[in-house]
């Protein structure tokens, strides 16, 4: 296993969900839910008490306690509904951490593998820590698509002049499987990226984020395409 000692692993979890009730707790893969699926993912790259799940909920607390990973409390302004701003929820977790360095993981995006966790990971310290290059670290989608907005068309032009996909410039699409950043520059400023992160590619379906439920639907769909590489 790399030496990511100096690195906490935040599971931020809260059970209410507005659109899909109880998602972290649906069932995904044998015997596991969503959370304990993505918590036994990360054993794979860390250190049991290295991995923090961060919630008010007795229930999460005591899969914390049967997978064998550490509980976080956190109070419940920032757990319930959204009270609480982004930020302050974000450097009201990261400050009960000891480490310098923290990796932000949700749940609901499950088909993020090990292998890639552990390619992000080795990436923000070779790139981020070790050299200074970029500042934080986020997992991302690249994109070849057609978009447009609502005053039409933003990366082509839907004429004569129309480009290919494979031509397109390079967009990114934010996958939510990953953020990396120091303790401290995350405090000061509020926020878990800074100016310069640097762009973790992942595969496509790594970039599969359960907001709907039809999204859940879509992930167990694909498992038979995950990879599961430790």
């Amino acid at each position: 296993m790399n030496d990511f000692s100096d690195i906490s692993i935040i599971i931020p979890v809260r059970e209410g969900s507005s659109r899909v009730k109880q998602k972290i707790f649906l069932p995904f893969h044998e015997e596991l839910n969503l959370l304990e699926w993505k918590i036994e993912q990360l054993k794979r790259i860390q250190r049991s008490d290295r991995i923090f799940l961060s919630s008010n909920s007795d229930r999460v607390k005591e899969t914390a306690y049967h997978h064998g990973v550490e509980f976080l409390p956190r109070n419940d302004y920032l757990s319930t509904g959204h009270d609480a701003s982004f930020t302050e929820v974000i450097t009201g977790v990261v400050k009960d951490i000891e480490t310098k360095h923290f990796a932000w993981v949700p749940v609901v995006v499950p088909l993020m593998s090990p292998k890639e966790y552990r390619e992000g990971f080795q990436m923000y310290l070779d790139k981020v820590v070790n050299t200074g290059t970029y500042d934080s670290l986020v997992s991302v989608n690249l994109m070849k698509e057609y978009l447009w907005n609502d005053e039409g068309p933003i990366n082509y032009q839907a004429d004569r002049n129309h480009t290919i996909s494979q031509d397109l410039p390079n967009i990114y699409r934010v996958t939510n499987g990953l953020y990396m950043r120091s303790k401290a520059a995350t405090i000061e400023e509020g926020y878990f990226l800074g100016r310069n992160p640097c762009r973790h590619v992942v595969c496509k379906i790594a970039g599969v984020d359960i907001d709907e439920y039809e999204d859940y639907e879509m992930s167990l769909a694909l498992k038979d395409f995950y990879k599961d590489l430790s």
